[in-house]
């Protein structure tokens, strides 16, 4: 009894030996079959479009409308800064500009006027030298006609046919009408000189005319003010360049706020992607397209799963902002790693950028890697 013991004993220890050894065999097969068709990397992190919210003017702040952690809409106020002077300064652009279309309406209206005005004065003032002129000739003409009765009345009186009265009378008659020629006369010119003056009251038209576009020029240079200066007191208002969630705030009410000096950071939570750098060494299994599973520190039962979009021609350490050169010439090498974007395609949870993932890559068949 004591034998057949035994032999079970020794049977069931190698039983369990070789299943161990099936075990161990079955997960190293796997790990090489999964090593063998994935790169793995643990050097990943959410990723996202951080936007840093600055102001292009400096002056107090004198209100906060969001705070740390809130969901915001692009458009929405973020600050407001003390916007007095900028206002004042634009209501006296905007009280100029109002000035200056009131002496345009004026202008335009006292040149419908002149206009009117002055042609109906030189219609009548040329009808009034056309019949200055007509009398004239009139008057010439009874002139002409009062010394030629004057002469003929002069040669029969000389020959002792008529008599003084009728040489008198004849001598009145052409003085007479000498006085009236020159009365006429006088009223032509006086005539012209009117015309005269109702074409100069013309002319003060085109002086007002010409004055009209420089008046015009005045306010739109006037408006252009006012347009810059309302571009001004816009920028005492800080609103929301993105629909997201404000990260920092990094001024209270209060303190004065400094021009470029960034004020809150905010990041869109619908476009996050994984960051992954990736050793040198695998680097050439890694191709745009590749699809990738992502297990993430946060949620490690949910499955996430996306795409490589971009892979990076530098590595990391070049493209540090302090190279670490070589400068005791001692070298120890060191395995690089280059930078990919990988796209989130399914995540039914909240990605919040920074927080640490896992990135399972899928190798490309040579033919497909190039």
């Amino acid at each position: 009894m004591r034998r057949v013991g035994g032999v079970l004993k020794r049977r069931a220890r190698l039983i369990g030996g070789l299943l161990i050894a099936l075990i161990a065999v079955f997960l190293i097969a796997r790990f090489l079959i999964h090593r063998a068709a994935y790169v793995s990397t643990a050097d990943a992190r959410i990723a996202s479009d951080m936007i840093a919210v600055s102001t292009d003017i400096s002056g107090r702040i004198t209100g906060v409308a969001v705070g740390e952690g809130e969901r915001v809409s692009a458009g929405d106020v973020l600050f407001t800064i003390d916007d007095r002077e900028a206002a004042y300064t634009l209501a006296e652009y905007e009280a100029d500009a109002e000035r200056l279309r009131a002496e345009i309406s004026r202008e335009e209206t006292r040149a419908s006027l002149a206009t009117s005005k002055a042609g109906s004065e030189v219609d009548a003032r040329t009808a009034g030298t056309q019949s200055a002129s007509a009398a004239v000739e009139a008057a010439r003409s009874d002139y002409a006609t009062a010394q030629r009765d004057y002469e003929r009345t002069r040669d029969l009186f000389d020959r002792g046919r008529v008599s003084q009265a009728a040489l008198d009378q004849a001598t009145n008659a052409l003085e007479t009408a000498e006085q009236q020629l020159r009365r006429a006369e006088a009223d032509r010119n006086r005539a012209v000189a009117e015309q005269r003056t109702a074409n100069i009251g013309g002319q003060e038209v085109e002086l007002i005319e010409l004055e009209l576009p420089v008046l015009r020029a005045a306010l739109k240079q006037v408006e252009a003010r006012v347009e810059a200066q309302q571009v001004v007191v816009d920028q005492h208002t800080i609103r929301s360049p993105i629909d997201g969630i404000v990260d920092e705030i990094f001024y209270d009410v209060g303190e004065h706020s400094l021009r470029g000096f960034r004020m809150a950071l905010l990041h869109d939570p619908e476009s996050v992607w994984v960051s992954a750098n990736i050793k040198e060494t695998n680097i050439r299994h890694v191709r745009p397209g590749a699809p990738v599973e992502i297990k993430a520190d946060a949620y490690p039962g949910e499955e996430i799963r996306g795409r490589v979009t971009k892979v990076h021609d530098a590595t990391i350490g070049e493209a540090a902002l302090m190279p670490n050169p070589n400068a005791n010439g001692v070298f120890t090498k060191i395995t690089q790693r280059i930078a990919i974007r990988i796209d989130i395609e399914e995540a039914d949870v909240p990605l919040r950028p920074g927080t640490m993932v896992r990135a399972q890559i899928r190798k490309q068949p040579p033919d497909e890697a190039g």
